[in-house]
């Protein structure tokens, strides 16, 4: 009786060896096809928002309370950023040419940088990108978010001529070209704010 158990036991043990060694020997799963669609990021438009832009209180390369003072009674491109900030980085240059082509009476990109603590390296940082006619200024409390929540940076909000927020895009664009720059036309010529997809810089 014994012997005929121990011929079943070792049978058993045989059959689950052979499943076993099947199992492992198995090809693995296949990989995902390399044709199967990429998540995409998401696209850069302006939304519309309202907001106080004259309660923002950002401090100049001196760590002074900056002068707002030039920007009253224009229509601000104002961008966020940060030094740190890849995509913010990626798009100075455009906003610097922006300056240049529209900049005057009317019209202002306002660079504001968030949560730096050496406002000495601002100047230097925009120069040395394209975009030293920008204006250093820096909010280190985020007063910024007494009218917009910034969830990321580059933020970029469009103010009327009343100091009023009527727009806000989160993520960089080609701010001289293309369908940022006709955004920025239109909400110049007469606060048009234009929900097409914003081109990023390549």
């Amino acid at each position: 009786m014994n012997r005929i158990l121990l011929i079943a036991i070792a049978a058993v043990l045989a059959v689950i060896g052979i499943v076993g060694a099947i199992t492992i020997q198995q090809p693995p799963a296949p990989a995902p096809s390399a044709a199967a669609p990429a998540t995409q990021s998401p696209v850069s438009r302006f939304a519309p928002i309202e907001g106080d832009f004259t309660v923002v209180a950002p401090v100049d390369g001196k760590r002074q309370p900056a002068d707002m003072t030039p920007y009253r009674g224009k229509v601000l491109l104002v961008n966020l950023w940060a030094t740190w900030c890849a995509p913010c980085i990626k798009e100075l240059p455009s906003l610097g040419t922006l300056q240049q082509e529209l900049g005057g009476d009317q019209f202002q990109v306002v660079t504001i940088a968030i949560d730096e603590r050496d406002p000495a390296k601002i100047a230097p940082f925009l120069a040395g990108h394209g975009a030293a006619s920008l204006p250093v200024l820096i909010d280190r409390d985020r007063t910024i978010e007494k009218v917009a929540q910034v969830i990321a940076l580059p933020t970029s909000l469009l103010v009327d001529r009343e100091g009023k927020v009527k727009a806000m895009v989160t993520g960089d664009a080609c701010w001289n070209s293309g369908t940022a720059l006709a955004a920025v036309k239109a909400f110049i010529a007469d606060g048009t704010v234009m929900t097409d997809e914003l081109k990023t810089c390549e």
